[in-house]
C-alpha cells in the first residue's frame, strides 16, 4: 500500500505538474532508455541545462536533464539511466509509448548559456544528457571537454557516441580512479586556457575534486556545482 506521504505527493502532482505524453522510447543501451516526450508547454522556451522533475506515481519525483528540444513540436528527449532498482530506473524500463506522466518543468539548473565559451565538465552516468545538451547549445565546433567517471566503459563509450557529445575522457570505476579523473580535468583545462569548470553528478567525487583543486590549483574561471546524487540518497536535484 502506498504511503500517506506518496498519496500526498500524488495529489500534489495532479495540482501543480504538467502533464506530458512519451512518444517514443528507445534502448541506446542495456542501462540507458531514451524516451521523448511531447507537452503544449514545452513549445514555450526553456533553457539547455534545466531540470524536469518525474512524478512516479506512489514514489515522487525523479529529476532528469532534458535535451534534443523541439519546440515547433513541443518535445523533449531524456535519458533514463537503469542502475538497480531505485525507481527512477523501474519506471525508464516500463515505460511505454502512448503513456502519459506528470512533469514539474522545465526549470533551472545549470546555467549553460552563461558559461565561458570553453568549458570543462566532469560528471557519470547521470550527466550523459546535461553534456549533449551543452553540446546541442555550443554546436559541434565549441571548445568542450568531458571527464566521465563510469560503470561499464564500453557501454558508455558507446551511448556517448550515439549522443555525439565530442571529445571526452572515460575513467572506469576502481581504487583511486579519481585520481585519474583529476588529471584528466586538469590536462583539459590546461588546453582550453579561461575555461569554466562544471562538476556534476556523484556528491561524494565532487567533493574530493574539488578538495584536490583547491589545494593545487589548476587554472580556470567560474566553477559551477550540481550534485545530482550520493551514495544511500535519492536524487538531490
Amino acid at each position: 500500500m502506498a504511503s500517506v506521504k506518496a498519496m500526498l505527493g500524488d495529489a500534489v502532482a495532479r495540482l501543480f505538474f504538467h502533464e506530458w505524453t512519451i512518444t517514443a522510447v528507445r534502448e541506446v543501451s542495456p542501462h540507458f532508455r531514451r524516451i521523448e516526450l511531447t507537452g503544449e508547454d514545452l513549445r514555450e522556451a526553456h533553457g539547455a541545462g534545466d531540470k524536469v522533475q518525474v512524478m512516479i506515481p506512489g514514489t515522487g519525483p525523479r529529476t532528469y536533464t532534458p535535451f534534443a528540444a523541439d519546440r515547433e513540436r513541443g518535445a523533449v528527449s531524456l535519458l533514463v539511466y537503469l542502475h538497480g532498482e531505485e525507481p527512477g530506473a523501474q519506471w525508464g524500463r516500463a515505460a511505454q509509448a502512448g503513456e502519459r506522466v506528470r512533469v514539474f518543468g522545465p526549470r533551472g539548473s545549470l546555467p549553460f548559456s552563461t558559461l565561458a565559451p570553453a568549458v570543462v565538465l566532469f560528471g557519470d552516468e547521470t550527466s550523459f544528457a546535461a553534456a549533449r545538451a551543452l553540446r546541442e547549445l555550443r554546436g559541434p565546433e565549441a571548445p568542450l571537454s568531458f571527464v566521465f567517471e563510469v560503470t561499464h566503459a564500453d557501454e558508455a563509450e558507446a551511448v556517448l557516441a550515439a549522443l555525439d557529445v565530442g571529445p571526452r575522457t572515460l575513467v572506469p570505476r576502481g581504487p583511486d580512479h579519481l585520481l585519474a579523473v583529476e588529471r584528466g580535468l586538469r590536462a583539459a583545462l590546461a588546453r582550453h586556457a579561461g575555461a569554466d569548470l562544471v562538476l556534476c553528478g556523484n556528491a561524494k567525487s565532487i567533493q574530493t575534486l574539488r578538495a584536490a583543486l583547491k589545494a593545487s590549483p589548476a587554472p580556470h574561471a567560474r566553477q559551477k556545482v550540481k550534485a545530482y546524487w550520493s551514495p544511500g540518497k535519492r536524487g538531490l536535484d
